[in-house]
C-alpha cells in the first residue's frame, strides 16, 4: 500500500479529511503505543521466566536436601550402627548423631546457594561452643 493509499484509506475510516502531518502524527501515535504495549508484554514475559526459574531451583533444592544423604560424599554416614541421622529443614537440613564422634549439623546447599544469615550465625554459635544440653520432662 503506498502513502496515498494509506491516508485514503485513513480518511475513509475516521469519516473525514486527515492531513499528512495529522496522519504521521497519528501513526506514530500507534507505533509508540504498539512499542509500549510490546515492552510491557517483553517486562511480564521476564517476570514469568524469572518466576519459573526460580521454582525450579527450590524444586531442584528440596531434591537434593531429600536424596543427600544416599550420596556418597554426604559428610557423615547415616548407615553406621549406632547413628541417627535426622531430617530437619529449618534452621538445618540434617542433625547427626554419632556417640563416638559426636553432634553434627548439616545444611545442603546446591546450585549457587549460600547460607542464609540465620544458618551463618547458627554456624557460628556451634564452631564457637555455644551448644548445650536440656532436659524438659512434664509430669
Amino acid at each position: 500500500m503506498d502513502e496515498t493509499a494509506w491516508f485514503d484509506s485513513l480518511r475513509s475510516t475516521l469519516g473525514h479529511p486527515v492531513s499528512v502531518p495529522l496522519g504521521l502524527l497519528l501513526l506514530a501515535i500507534a507505533i509508540s503505543a504498539l512499542a509500549v504495549a510490546g515492552v510491557i508484554s517483553a517486562r511480564s514475559k521476564l517476570r514469568s521466566v524469572r518466576f519459573q526459574r526460580k521454582s525450579s531451583e527450590v524444586r531442584t533444592g528440596h531434591l537434593v536436601e531429600a536424596l543427600a544423604p544416599l550420596l556418597e560424599d554426604f559428610p557423615v554416614d547415616p548407615t553406621r550402627p549406632g547413628t541417627a541421622t535426622v531430617f530437619l529443614g529449618q534452621p538445618v537440613d540434617y542433625l547427626h548423631f554419632d556417640p563416638e564422634t559426636g553432634v553434627v549439623f548439616i545444611e545442603v546447599k546446591s546450585g549457587e546457594a549460600r547460607l542464609s544469615e540465620r544458618q551463618r550465625r547458627l554456624r557460628e554459635l556451634v564452631e564457637a561452643g555455644a551448644v548445650r544440653w536440656a532436659t524438659y520432662q512434664r509430669r
